[in-house]
């Protein structure tokens, strides 16, 4: 098991109410490098989302986008390229193997952008597998967003 994934996973859980950048910082306090922090809280709940709706009919896109300074968004890129991304997933299906379920992974999953979109499209009637989603965009920059220390 990867320490930074399941420090990740507990604090999401413990502080279901926390902002990501909130999470990022506590993450930080633990040791994390920020780069690495920054990409668990955007991935991880992904992940745990995708699991929690992996026969339910949505399409996920394989790829992300992040904002960049400019206002602009950044070329598409493809979240299997992402080291995180994969052993993310991984943990993820290894929780659930292990008989980890309903709320324990809702609340990861549902800090999801993802997850709040499928929820709204069904909240108004859209059938599951009518959903198709593209490519997420993240907002924070690589190595996350400006902290108090960074403005």
């Amino acid at each position: 098991m990867n320490p930074p994934l399941a420090e990740t996973v507990a604090i999401l859980r413990e502080f279901p109410t926390a902002t990501d950048e909130e999470i990022l910082q506590k993450l930080l306090a633990i040791g994390c490098e920020r780069t690495v922090a920054a990409r668990l809280v955007e991935f991880v709940p992904i992940a745990y989302c995708r699991l929690l709706l992996a026969e339910s009919g949505v399409s996920f896109s394989n790829r992300f986008q992040r904002k960049l300074v400019d206002g602009s968004t950044s070329a598409e890129q493809l979240l299997d390229a992402e080291p995180i991304w994969a052993e993310a997933v991984s943990f993820a299906e290894a929780e659930k193997r292990a008989g980890v379920v309903g709320k324990a992974l809702l609340l990861v999953a549902a800090r999801s952008s993802e997850f709040d979109a499928v929820n709204q499209l069904a909240n108004r009637g859209t059938k599951l597998n009518d959903i198709v989603l593209s490519p997420t965009v993240f907002l924070w920059r690589e190595d996350g967003p400006p902290l108090g220390e960074d403005e």
